[in-house]
Formats: structure tokens, C-alpha cells, sequence
């Protein structure tokens, strides 16, 4: 194989090393090569989120190695066609012609994030709420058909807009459902023992989420605080949390990390905690500052081999509108998005 030109990269500030092409739970090197080239079809991403193959998806051949000339090509625009002869070709679908023009171009990925993927992250206010409303919108402008499920949605009493509220606002996916609120801001289980009110089953949350899987192409579920957090009680009595209800699904899990100071322990702490539960997971920047110092750009080097997406910071309050339009390029072409060239990505967020 050719030698990779983007096994190391500068960054404004930090010089990055040289990354491996792989990443711990054996995935791919995002910052090598868009995922279509080098990621392995038995990879368990390509799952639904209860562990079986995607039946909707068409059958695809094995990646193959791709040239060094391959690495670095952004999507080019396609070529004007020349005109066809009066009576010859086929006519344009409708598909095409209403194909909106503004519309962000993605390179098709054949192992795309399908079935059950759970959204966590490794403390509260990360920007899981706005990473789910990111990945329902990059999947619906996909064609997906996409629900969102919030299992306990707590401090309802503070009258904020709920994420289940959020998300639609921001994304519109064609599910968003909440199943049990609670009054007080508070950990779930913790939440349902103040209000007196029943705690969320482990079986019940988990058929629910099943049956949206049977009706939709992904199913989203956003976690409250962090990976740990006790989020119910299980028929035993037993605590159990987002880590359970994770190994229970077999569902892929999205991890939605800070970008500052003191991001690396919590973000491995918690890529650690669910390796050791056989769990395939990914991280997401959920607020990456528009002026960035030196301690993101050293951050970002380290998480790189992790990485799946980055989002703007202040990215939920932008106009619907625009959000959906932008949300592709935060994010790789795994989670249906555009962003494949973590050089380029760099040099524009810089």
C-alpha cells in the first residue's frame, strides 16, 4: 500500500502525532480515510441495534485498500451531462429533479449507523440533546426514517422545553417520544423516588424501543447525565443504567464529550467502561468553541482515532432551517454526514 499522506497532520497550536489506523474497539482511522474505504463489513457497527445484520441494506463487496491518491479527495462537483438527443435517454426521475440544490453532498458509506444507537456522554450539559437532534436531521436528509426516544426526561418543574421538545423543534424526525417525566431536575431513579411517581421498568423502556426499531430505519435514545446514572429498577428491584439498558439492546452508543480541559479521563473513563461491557461506541464533540485554544486542539488530537463528529458550540439555537442543513457536515459519513477530511474540518473550525 502506498504511504498515507494523513497519518499526521498540524493543527493550529499542537503538532498532532502520527495515529494508528485503527481505534481501541477496532474500528477505523477516521483522520486516514472517509469510513467507505477502510472500515470492515463485520465491523459490529454495521448492526442493528439488537445485534442483528441490517436486512434493508443492500449486500456491499469488501472495502478494498484505497491508493495514497484516494485519501484526500473532497466531493467533487459532477460534471454537466451533455444533452441528450431528442427521443434518446432516459427521462429524469423525480426523485432527481427534486433533489433540493442546497442540499449537502454526502460520499455513500455502506456501513452506516442503522438500528438502535444509544446517545450518551460523560457528564450532563455535554450537548446530548443537541448531537441527537444532529444525527436525526444528517439521517432524515439521508431518507431515514428516524425516531428519537428519551426514557426519563426530568425538571419538568423548571418549565424549560424538554429534549424531547428539543429535538423536534431542531430536527423534526418522524418519532420523538418521551416515556415516563419526572418534576424535579434529577437522576431519573432518584427523580421517581421524590415525585412518588412509578420508575422506568429496564424491560418496559427496553420494548418500547424495540418497537419503534420494527417501524424505523434508526432509532435514537438519549440517556440522562451519563453513562452510570441510575435511570430505573429492574423487576428485581435493582438499580440500572444507561450501561445496562446499552448491554441489554446490544445497541452501538454514541458518547458526547466536552472539548476542554479535563475531557480525556472522563471520555476514556467512559470508552473504558463500556469496552468492558463488549459495547461499540464512538465519541462525539458536542460543543467545540469557536475561537479554540490550545487545550482543544491537543484534546482533539487525542480523541481523534475516536471521533465520529464536532459540533458547533451554541449550535441549538440556530434556526431549524439551518441546522438541518448544516448538521451534515458535523459529522462523518457513518452518522450520514460529510465530514470526512479531518484536516480540512480543522483548518475551517480554526
Amino acid at each position: 500500500m502506498n504511504a498515507d499522506p494523513l497519518r499526521t497532520a498540524s493543527y493550529p497550536g499542537v503538532a498532532v502525532t502520527p495515529l494508528p489506523r485503527g481505534w481501541r474497539s477496532g474500528g477505523h482511522g477516521l483522520p486516514v480515510a472517509p469510513p467507505t474505504r477502510v472500515l470492515d463489513p463485520a465491523d459490529p457497527l454495521h448492526t442493528h441495534g439488537g445485534g442483528q445484520p441490517n436486512q434493508a441494506a443492500d449486500p456491499v463487496d469488501p472495502p478494498t485498500e484505497p491508493e495514497a491518491a484516494d485519501l484526500i479527495v473532497p466531493p467533487a462537483e459532477p460534471e454537466a451531462a451533455e444533452p441528450e438527443a431528442a427521443g434518446q435517454g432516459e427521462p429524469e426521475s423525480a426523485e432527481t429533479a427534486e433533489t433540493p440544490a442546497a442540499a449537502p453532498r454526502r460520499t455513500p458509506d455502506p456501513i452506516e449507523w442503522r438500528g438502535i444507537v444509544l446517545v450518551t456522554g460523560t457528564d450532563t450539559e455535554v450537548g446530548k440533546t443537541i448531537t441527537t437532534a444532529a444525527v436525526a436531521a444528517a439521517a432524515q436528509a439521508a431518507g431515514l426514517r428516524v425516531a428519537v426516544i428519551k426514557p426519563g426526561q426530568t425538571g419538568t418543574i423548571t418549565g424549560a422545553p424538554t429534549d424531547a421538545e428539543v429535538v423536534t423543534r431542531l430536527a423534526g424526525p418522524d418519532t420523538v417520544r418521551t416515556l415516563a417525566e419526572y418534576p424535579e431536575p434529577l437522576a431519573p431513579l432518584a427523580a421517581a423516588k421524590v415525585a412518588e411517581l412509578p420508575p422506568l421498568e429496564l424491560f418496559d423502556v427496553v420494548d418500547g424501543i424495540r418497537a419503534e426499531a420494527e417501524k424505523h430505519d434508526l432509532v435514537l435514545v438519549e440517556g440522562a447525565g451519563g453513562l452510570l446514572v441510575p435511570m430505573g429498577l429492574r423487576p428485581s428491584g435493582e438499580p440500572w443504567t444507561f450501561a445496562d439498558l446499552a448491554t441489554t439492546l446490544a445497541a452501538n452508543v454514541l458518547v458526547v464529550a466536552r472539548a476542554g480541559l479535563g475531557t480525556l479521563n472522563h471520555t476514556a473513563l467512559t470508552l473504558e467502561a463500556l469496552e468492558r461491557r463488549g459495547v461499540s461506541a464512538k465519541v462525539i464533540l458536542g460543543a467545540w468553541p469557536a475561537d479554540p485554544e490550545l487545550v482543544h486542539w491537543a484534546n482533539l488530537s487525542e480523541l481523534l482515532p475516536h471521533l465520529v463528529g464536532a459540533l458547533p458550540a451554541g449550535a441549538g439555537s440556530m434556526d431549524p432551517g439551518v441546522f438541518r442543513r448544516s448538521a451534515p457536515g458535523w459529522l462523518t459519513p457513518a452518522l450520514y454526514g460529510v465530514l470526512d477530511n479531518w484536516r480540512v474540518w480543522a483548518e475551517e473550525a480554526g
